[in-house]
């Protein structure tokens, strides 16, 4: 006997579907990154007699977006390139139009083309079965660029009401990453100088730096992020070898999931509820051990 299966919905406020619908259906196809480095520990060489140390520092910084690029995927097919292109246009042309309306400059928007292809299908005339061109298909995507996150909603609306319900991702676009860098930089060696003395204090053990042995920044985008999960409870069916068994379909959705902050020695600017740019500096300096 069949037994019933439980699906378990869970409902999310309304910020927190602004957050699930920010990662896009990229999320569909991204893999989790995360950072390699360790978290900041003082290792000797592995020959001891060359008295060579190495002092860690390992530091996170989340950063607000200063503007979000929405991507969305716009695709239309035609019996001739000309027809597909035609609508396609026409279809882009009404949703630029409703952007207008919400004060999204022309100089906010791109329009991006893709690709314009061939489609086949078959036709069947007894027992043969015959490969042919059955019109073509272009493919663009419509970039628009914002600065109020609150703006995301109104444009899925108006993308909605041109038949546009693909939305690939949403960008977050930080300005000045260079003195994103910089800060990373500082605080990583007030750590290592940190460590230094607090291991002279400590255990007596005078260094002397002699280089920066590795430096790594690395930057990771909200896309990056968002995890993948099913929740729900299946029963088991048994003697089924003939007969039919339908399955009902099971929901996926997504989580945003950053960076551990246990992960680092420093954290700049605490991560709240709003996703946001975390970039890492991992920073290893070589010393020779004094006699």
């Amino acid at each position: 006997m069949r037994k019933s299966l439980c699906l378990i919905i869970i409902s999310l406020v309304c910020s927190t579907v602004l957050l699930a619908q920010e990662a896009g259906n990229r999320a569909y196809g991204t893999q989790k990154r995360r950072p390699q480095a360790s978290t900041g520990q003082l290792t000797a060489n592995a020959d001891a007699a060359s008295r060579i140390y190495f002092v860690e520092a390992n530091v996170l910084m989340n950063v607000k977006a200063d503007a979000y690029n929405a991507v969305f995927a716009v695709v239309q097919s035609g019996t001739t390139a000309a027809e597909s292109n035609a609508k396609i246009n026409a279809q882009i042309a009404g949703f630029t139009k409703d952007l207008a309306a919400l004060n999204v400059k022309p100089s906010d928007i791109y329009v991006d083309f893709i690709t314009q292809n061939k489609v086949y299908d078959y036709t069947t005339a007894g027992t043969v079965i015959t490969e042919k061109v059955s019109g073509f298909e272009t493919k663009k995507n419509v970039v628009v660029r914002y600065t109020d996150r609150a703006l995301l909603e109104k444009l899925l609306s108006a993308a909605t009401k041109n038949s546009i319900f693909d939305l690939i991702e949403v960008e977050y676009v930080v300005n000045d990453i260079p003195a994103i860098q910089a800060r990373l930089a500082d605080e990583a060696v007030k750590i290592v100088k940190r460590k230094e003395a607090s291991y002279g204090n400590s255990f007596g053990i005078k260094m002397t730096g002699t280089n920066v042995a590795n430096e790594k920044y690395d930057a990771f985008y909200p896309a990056d992020l968002y995890s993948n999960y099913q929740a729900y409870e299946a029963g088991r069916t048994s003697g089924d070898y003939n007969r039919t068994v339908i399955e009902q379909r099971k929901t996926r959705t997504f989580f945003y999931e950053p960076l551990d902050a246990s992960s680092f020695d420093s954290v700049i600017n605490q991560m709240g509820i709003e996703p946001m740019v975390q970039f890492t500096l991992y920073m290893r300096m070589q010393y020779d051990l004094k006699k």
